[in-house]
């Protein structure tokens, strides 16, 4: 019993820690890389996605407060679970304290999409509602092309190159 308890808390931690390469990252960087995962953000016209990045990066001083305290709360969690004494109503009150944050961090993000100009269209709406939310599309940012001052042996996406 003890051994599933400690496994559960274990894979519970290592899908925590995976869960800010998923959500929303401050300044509107989405995804891995700069890359929308699906969702609205993947239907966005290039006028809606500006207008949500704007939104959020209006709302970057709470994002950056909750995702720090999100990062304590995940460190707790993962403290608590590797003691080897965990109550499970310990780690159940742990992974509900993180669970509030990221309420807090889905609410800003759904006020960002209510101030985005234009609003989603009745079609992208029925788009997100189905699951047909596109292709990963890049971010402003992460369209940048290489520096031609750059020396460095890299290729153009910042990497070295293979051997």
């Amino acid at each position: 019993m003890r051994r599933i308890l400690l496994t559960s808390s274990f894979v519970a931690c290592i899908l925590l820690a995976a869960s800010p390469v998923l959500r929303a990252q401050p300044g509107g960087q989405n995804g891995v890389a700069g890359m929308a995962l699906g969702g609205p953000v993947g239907i966005m016209t290039e006028e809606q996605r500006a207008s949500y990045q704007s939104a959020l990066r209006a709302m970057h001083p709470q994002i950056a407060e909750l995702d720090a305290k999100l990062r304590t709360a995940r460190q707790d969690f993962l403290d608590t679970a590797l003691t080897g004494k965990s109550d499970e109503n310990v780690l159940r009150e742990k992974a509900l304290a993180g669970a509030r944050i990221e309420a807090e961090l889905s609410v800003i993000r759904a006020k960002a999409f209510s101030q985005m100009k234009p609003p989603f269209t009745p079609e992208q709406i029925e788009k997100v509602k189905t699951g047909q939310t596109g292709l990963m599309r890049p971010f402003e940012h992460a369209r940048r092309e290489p520096s031609a001052t750059s020396n460095t042996n890299h290729d153009a996406n910042g990497l070295p190159p293979k051997q």
